[in-house]
């Protein structure tokens, strides 16, 4: 089964839900900003506190929705990543036959997280090491912990959702942390829009093709790592 095949097609899909299911609120948003009808701001300042953006209700609850689509999106992607790795040592232990006890090894490695579980048993046990590859672990990672709060940090009392205290202790700016809020001492505040789904979507495209390359190459992978040890005297 071409694993990556399927990984590509679910992240194409998601690229365009955000786009189509955020598409009447942004351009709700960019009427009322630009004051076009049905948004037209009549107020008459002699009379009337003009202090305030008008519709800046109906803004915001537009903006909201936006966000949370942007969250779910991402959580889309996570669950994406999450799925290739699994399917990926499925894979390795159908046909490579050193690895047909790769479910069970996977099992028993032990982990912080699952994240950190795959990384430390494509290491120990495939010799892959995605510090090695073409995309930042790191910033991986932030999906991951983004991921984590947007499931289990949520506020029943607003739609937005902070970095738990573990995540901002760790990248307290973080590629989902929104700049703007934290310039007036908002800190943590996790923003996911189309800059961030974009970012998501290629930082997770991109690995998952490097380690299916490796896989597909797997004996020639092997080969490069042995021949890259230093030689002993």
């Amino acid at each position: 089964m071409d694993v990556l095949w399927f990984l590509k097609k679910r992240l194409e899909f998601i690229d365009r839900l955000y786009d189509e299911t955020t598409a009447s609120f942004r351009e709700k948003m960019r009427k009322m900003e630009e004051g076009e009808a049905p948004y037209e701001d009549h107020r008459d300042p002699e009379y009337t506190d003009v202090s305030e953006p008008a519709f800046l209700e109906e803004w915001q609850e537009a903006n909201e929705v936006v966000e949370v689509i942007g969250y779910w999106s991402l959580n889309m992607i996570q669950a994406s990543l999450k799925a290739f790795l699994e399917e990926y040592v499925n894979d390795m232990a159908r046909y490579y036959s050193p690895f047909s006890e790769a479910k069970a090894e996977l099992a028993k490695t032990k982990a912080p997280n699952w994240f950190d579980r795959y990384r430390l048993f494509f290491l120990n046990y495939f010799h892959i090491d995605w510090e090695s590859g073409p995309v930042n672990i790191q910033d991986l990672e932030q999906i991951n912990l983004t991921r984590d709060d947007l499931i289990h940090n949520v506020d029943v009392t607003t739609h937005t959702v902070y970095q738990s205290k573990k995540h901002a202790q760790r990248y307290p700016k973080s590629r989902f942390t929104d700049e703007v809020w934290a310039t007036i001492g908002l800190t943590g505040k996790i923003k996911v829009g189309r800059d961030q789904i974009t970012q998501a979507l290629s930082l997770v495209d991109g690995f998952c093709s490097w380690l299916e390359e490796i896989r597909v190459h797997y004996s020639a992978y092997l080969s490069s790592l042995a021949a890259a040890e230093p030689k002993s005297n």
